[in-house]
């Protein structure tokens, strides 16, 4: 097995080659709110028997396939195509008013006709103490599938982009998301000419020819096994990307949170450790950014263990980014590797 670690040269010469690249981003967009409840200030209503959380901050943030898209945004590449489905309400407009912000391009937010847009709503109690404490979240979720029309907008959105970009990432997470049978069949129809990788939680399996990025447990999920609460070798997880190509018949990178991640092809296996964090973090995004990282040191390189290692890289700086999802810009990832390795 060959390990791959970046030198910072190399690591600046690919922030340089991924401003040239043209990605294509799909999935659904999610709004992530936090409301910062102060109880001090509470006071107990006068027409229920209950303390009301009086919320003193509130702040919201891309979320879902939207992490993904302002990931992707902040690398600095040459075109971002964001393809995804929002539906009349608040929540899908402060996704809109927040990409229009960035610059982000919103001519493939298509407006659902039914529906609504996903949001996690997010309460956090402050008291007296420092402590913090986070109250049951509140999620607005899709629970039935797009209508034909929504989802035939999205395809030939699909189309026109795979004809303008160097690669197709795909968020692939809600159940009744966006990426629907008809969408994910599509897609890997087209994934002989544009290079799609695809993180998806339960449906790795229903793609073909696409390269897909699991975490370990989706990895083992996909090969029919659940090894949750198990304490693998390195060399186990080894063997799960293995099995995982020789099932796909394509290439395979699986993250292996704290343990690094494996890139597996037609040419062998790669393993990139990962970047170590100290003291506190926040596992909320990281895996967003290293999607976004990958894909477009990807695109940028064609070489699946160095756009592993840049991955590690990114999901570095974000997993420091405390209460927020957060990106990884170039010049966060070049003081990332200074950090860890001078």
């Amino acid at each position: 097995m060959k390990e791959v670690k970046l030198s910072l040269q190399r690591v600046k010469e690919i922030t340089e080659l991924i401003k040239k690249v043209k990605i294509c981003v799909i999935g659904d967009v999610c709004l992530d709110i936090y409301w910062r409840a102060d109880m001090k200030k509470s006071k107990l209503s006068r027409e229920t028997p209950h303390y009301p959380l009086p919320v003193v901050s509130e702040t919201y943030s891309p979320g879902g396939c939207g992490n993904v898209i302002n990931n992707v945004n902040d690398l600095g590449i040459e075109k971002l195509i964001s393809i995804s489905a929002i539906a009349e309400d608040w929540r899908g407009f402060l996704l809109t008013k927040y990409f229009k912000e960035k610059g982000i391009e919103t001519d493939n937010l298509i407006i659902r006709k039914e529906g609504l847009t996903p949001c996690y709503c997010k309460p956090l109690r402050m008291g007296i103490s420092d402590v913090i404490y986070e109250d049951p979240r509140l999620d607005f979720e899709n629970f039935e599938a797009i209508d034909e029309e929504t989802e035939n907008k999205i395809i030939a959105a699909i189309k026109k982009a795979s004809e303008e970009c160097d690669l197709i990432a795909v968020s692939d997470q809600f159940m009744c998301g966006i990426i629907t049978p008809k969408i994910r069949n599509y897609l890997s129809s087209i994934a002989t000419k544009i290079p799609v990788i695809v993180d998806s939680r339960e449906r790795i399996n229903e793609y073909s020819g696409v390269i897909v990025k699991p975490n370990e447990l989706e990895a083992a999920f996909a090969l029919g096994e659940d090894i949750k609460g198990k304490s693998l070798s390195l060399e186990e997880f080894t063997t799960l990307a293995k099995r995982l190509y020789e099932k796909n018949n394509s290439p395979v990178a699986v993250t292996l949170g704290d343990k690094g991640a494996l890139w597996q092809d037609e040419k062998g296996l790669v393993y990139a450790p990962t970047v170590k964090a100290k003291g506190e973090i926040d596992i909320v995004g990281p895996g967003d950014t290293f999607l976004s990282a990958f894909s477009c040191a990807y695109a940028a390189t064609k070489n699946g263990g160095e756009a592993l290692a840049f991955a590690n890289l990114a999901s570095g700086v974000t997993v420091k980014k405390i209460g927020t999802t957060g990106t990884a810009t170039p010049e966060e990832i070049i003081n990332k590797w200074e950090e860890y390795y001078l």
